[in-house]
């Protein structure tokens, strides 16, 4: 073996990718296991034992008791709007949140399963270093991180598209329009709306159909069924 190697940071939910990568990083000459995890709490506990050059994060795993308490409230809301409300589907942002907060020099490299173009977004908008799906994991894992060390973004083209994707689907709402949209999607009435945002009926109503012509939908119905397919 010649050179440095560079540690890294494993951290999912499902022993089987774990033990994948464990295979294929720990066989690298450039790689090696600093630490491995299954939740966000065991991503805490691996940085404060060793900070890797590299952490290895899928987004939909539990967050833990300790890092769930520290979270970033603006990102738990983000999901909310998104219609994720369980922690567990997405602990990994939270990790890598806390990650770019307390140790902005490692790199951040997101292996995940989660195909929705609004929760890979999310991530990107967290200045993660690449992401890539699962499907993709065995064959590109060692080039990733090689590209990360170097300095280069690692999106895999099945990504690209997903970020394209969301990219042609985006509308650019206000975080009004965005809340009330969502409450609109969850089934609350106008009324119900006005009181729950401390804002009018009227101011609802307002709102409501900017969303129609910023979405081109004609009902409410329309309004509903866009939110869920987007974010689905």
């Amino acid at each position: 073996m010649t050179g440095q190697k560079h540690s890294v940071l494993i951290a999912d939910d499902h022993q089987l990718i774990l033990t994948g990568l464990r295979i294929v990083i720990g066989d690298s000459d450039s790689f090696y296991i600093s630490s491995e995890g299954r939740n966000g709490d065991d991503v805490l506990a691996g940085f404060a034992e060793k900070t890797p050059r590299i952490a290895v994060l899928d987004i939909g795993m539990p967050p833990g008791d300790k890092l769930q308490s520290e979270a970033d409230q603006s990102l738990i809301d983000e999901m909310e709007r998104l219609g994720v409300r369980e922690a567990s589907q997405f602990g990994g942002l939270l990790a890598v949140s806390h990650i770019k907060k307390h140790y902005p020099g490692t790199g951040i490299l997101i292996v995940t399963q989660q195909e929705s173009p609004a929760i890979i977004a999310a991530a990107t908008r967290l200045e993660v270093d690449g992401v890539l799906l699962k499907d993709d994991v065995n064959e590109n894992i060692l080039a990733a991180l090689n590209r990360i060390v170097a300095g280069h973004p690692v999106f895999s083209d099945k990504v690209k598209a997903i970020l394209e994707q969301h990219k042609e689907q985006d509308p650019k709402l206000s975080e009004r329009e965005w809340q009330v949209f969502e409450l609109v999607a969850h089934g609350f009435k106008d009324k119900e709306i006005a009181e729950r945002l401390d804002i009018s009926a009227r101011t609802v109503a307002f709102h409501k159909g900017n969303l129609k012509e910023k979405l081109n939908a004609e009902t409410t119905a329309e309004l509903i069924a866009y939110f869920h397919e987007r974010n689905r």
